[in-house]
């Protein structure tokens, strides 16, 4: 048991080890040890004035015990704690894992387990390659498709640009046949639908080349002409009304308002050229085609339609209607002179009457009288 005069002696020495064990944290010249000076081990080692043993280090918390103690400072408790625990190291040469080694799967070259990377992915499997083991599917899916799988297909045969045309999913099911990709126009591979719905989305030149390229002799040609209806000029008739009626549209609607002034024609000014340009483009079209009786009989309905435009105060303004008059008169003009007799002794009548009635719109469409006289003298002679 201790005493307490022992106690304070043990107290007493503890500034006289803490004395010997400072020491300056870098080494200069004021704080430099002298060749005669005792070294730390040699003032540890020496017992103290007052009897007590001297202090030694222990060596398990590696503290160092010789000269060069004196140029590194003392380690703190936590230091020693880390030092003493140590640190992760990588190693610095790099051996990878021997598949087919001589110590068995798993044993490396020393006989010791193989050590994989981090970095080393792990190996797959591939069942159907590397074993005859066959991935089944459910119970209830064999018994719905088939009794047994099929027999796995090499990796060979699958290929984009092979196709089959037949293949059977599962044994016992009906075998699925793949359409081919067909680079044809749909029209010649849709069976479903008619052909005059076909037609109908063909332009006109499409329908000019495609009767052309299908006539072989000139007696196709006579039998195609044979079946040649008159032109239909009832579309023509609706989209010349829609053009009109769009001019009467843009008119101003108050009763306070005059309908022919200059400030209505501003108005119905666009509307105006857009039917002068729509009765052009009809016109041409049957002058091109030589439909000189489909000609006649659109010039009847157009000129009705004309008549019935707005007829504006100013004389300027009213230039737009005398146009269309002219082309008109030019129209019925052309027709009389190279349709002649083929245009029917009743068509040609109706005509004469109707120009008598067109002068009072525009005098110049006596001049289609005179032709159509000389037409009318003439008829004998052909």
């Amino acid at each position: 048991m201790t005493t307490p005069l022992q106690t304070r002696m043990a107290l007493a020495e503890i500034p006289d080890r803490l004395e010997a064990l400072r020491m300056a944290n870098t080494p200069t010249n004021a704080n430099r040890r002298t060749p005669d000076e005792p070294t730390p081990a040699t003032i540890i080692n020496t017992p103290n004035a007052n009897g007590g043993l001297g202090l030694r280090l222990d060596n398990d918390v590696n503290v160092v015990q010789a000269q060069d103690f004196v140029f590194s400072p003392l380690p703190s408790p936590d230091e020693l704690v880390i030092r003493q625990r140590g640190r992760r190291r990588f190693t610095t040469t790099f051996s990878p894992d021997k598949v087919n080694g001589g110590g068995g799967a798993g044993i490396g070259a020393s006989g010791g387990p193989s050590m994989r990377s981090p970095f080393q992915r792990t190996p797959t499997k591939n069942l159907q390659l590397t074993s005859g083991m066959i991935l089944r599917s459910s119970p209830r899916k064999r018994l719905t498709m088939g009794s047994t799988p099929p027999d796995p297909t090499p990796m060979e045969t699958y290929s984009p640009i092979k196709m089959a045309t037949t293949k059977q999913l599962w044994p016992g099911t009906p075998i699925v046949k793949k359409l081919k990709m067909d680079d044809r126009p749909v029209g010649q591979t849709n069976t479903d639908a008619t052909l005059p719905s076909l037609l109908q989305g063909l332009s006109q030149d499409q329908l000019i080349e495609l009767i052309m390229n299908n006539l072989k002799t000139a007696s196709d040609e006579e039998e195609i002409r044979r079946q040649l209806p008159t032109p239909d000029t009832s579309s023509l008739e609706q989209e010349l009304h829609h053009a009109k009626r769009l001019i009467f549209k843009s008119l101003p609607t108050s009763r306070l308002c005059k309908k022919t002034d200059a400030a209505a024609y501003s108005k119905a000014s666009m509307h105006l050229n857009e039917f002068k340009r729509v009765l052009q483009a009809q016109a041409k079209r049957l002058h091109d085609s030589t439909h000189w009786d489909a000609l006649v009989d659109y010039v009847t309905m157009a000129w009705q339609c004309v008549a019935s435009t707005p007829n504006w105060e100013s004389h300027a303004h009213n230039a737009v209607r005398r146009q269309c008059f002219k082309l008109l008169a030019c129209s019925c003009y052309a027709a009389i002179k190279h349709g002649g007799m083929r245009l029917g002794q009743t068509r040609l009548e109706t005509l004469e009457r109707n120009l008598r009635e067109w002068s009072k719109d525009y005098e110049d469409v006596l001049s289609c009288v005179n032709a159509l006289q000389r037409t009318l003298n003439n008829r004998t002679s052909l």
